[in-house]
């Protein structure tokens, strides 16, 4: 079954970039299934490059409304609206509640002008890996 023909809504990629930068540029993610990102950014990223990316390509999304119950139609909404749409990635896996990656952040989405359903998925070890690795890399140029 196709994300279109379950509740949905629809939001601007650029309305998903800025909501993806305002949780953190640094904050890295993932992209599952998308052809249309994976042949144009190597995953995971980081926010500012997915974000700008997102800009470029400048086409609607459908976002799945997997709340229960769930009430999208296909109405437009804004950035602001996503919180409540998040899934937790550990919501769809049972029996492991202590690893790094359960609360990590979690779309299902397809473009509206296309049929590929597709993950996007927050990736809180690759951020903080990264975090890590700048606070012990010396600056470049001093």
């Amino acid at each position: 079954m196709s994300l279109r023909d379950e509740p949905h809504y629809k939001i601007a990629a650029s309305e998903l970039a800025a909501w993806i930068e305002g949780l953190g540029a640094d904050r890295w993610w993932n992209v599952d299934g998308d052809p249309l990102l994976t042949g144009r950014l190597s995953f995971p990223c980081p926010a500012d490059e997915l974000a700008a990316e997102l800009r470029r390509i400048n086409r609607p999304l459908l976002v799945q409304d997997r709340r229960q119950p769930a009430s999208g139609r296909g109405e437009q909404i804004s950035g602001r609206d996503l919180d409540k749409l998040v899934t937790r990635l550990g919501d769809n896996v049972h029996g492991v509640k202590t690893a790094p990656w359960v609360d990590d952040r979690l779309f299902f989405l397809c473009w509206a002008d296309r049929g590929d359903d597709w993950l996007l998925v927050e990736d809180e070890e690759t951020t903080e890996s990264s975090r890590l690795d700048a606070s012990v890399s010396p600056s470049v140029g001093k």
